[in-house]
């Protein structure tokens, strides 16, 4: 007989997904934020069996400044995996959209995820210990009835609607902690010096 109510992977997936749709994507976009900034953006499930879910979104800020949201919901563990990024462009945007037709690989991988910050992990000051165990999460925590998963469920979406509409403080902490990359619309990073020497001319 099992003493404690236990959810399947399949279940603990399809809740974490769901309650970011409803939760976190409203927040974002409320924000300003775009789904799918790039023209291979990831928006949903990925992979054969639905191993996970992977959101992208984008915004611009003062026609140069490109902001990064993305989101990892995978099987086997109870997180909601939120990282934040942010780029110094050197073309002109007046839109989110005209990176539509781009390839957004490069933003996503070495060198320029080397500044990728984890929301309610790498953004806390102190030692590692203290917040994993004393401030909140964006985890499903411990539960050992049916109820009991619920307002677990509810706490985190309730966690991920207020930090999705309080992105700005992220990305404030962000900007404490990293410089932005100066790169082109594909994220290649441009060489020291060339923002400098392209004001001169």
């Amino acid at each position: 007989m099992r003493l404690f109510y236990k959810v399947s992977d399949k279940k603990l997936l399809r809740d974490r997904n769901e309650l970011f749709k409803e939760a976190g994507i409203p927040a974002l976009e409320k924000c300003k934020f775009v789904s799918r900034p790039f023209k291979n953006s990831w928006y949903g499930e990925y992979y054969s069996g639905i191993q996970g879910y992977i959101y992208e979104f984008g915004r611009v800020e003062n026609e140069d400044v490109l902001e990064i949201v993305r989101v990892y919901i995978s099987s086997g563990d109870k997180y909601i995996k939120i990282y934040i990024n942010v780029f110094k462009i050197i073309h002109k945007l007046n839109l989110i959209s005209e990176l539509n037709s781009y390839d957004g690989l490069k933003f996503g991988i070495p060198p320029n995820n080397f500044t990728n910050m984890r929301l309610r992990s790498e953004d806390y000051k102190g030692p590692p210990l203290f917040y994993m165990f004393f401030l909140p999460q964006h985890k499903v925590g411990t539960y050992y009835t049916k109820s009991g998963y619920g307002i677990e469920i509810q706490k985190l979406k309730k966690l991920i609607k207020s930090d999705m509409e309080n992105i700005d403080g992220f990305l404030k902490r962000w900007h404490e902690l990293h410089k932005p990359n100066v790169t082109d619309l594909e994220g290649n990073i441009m060489p020291t010096g060339y923002e400098s020497s392209r004001r001169v001319q």
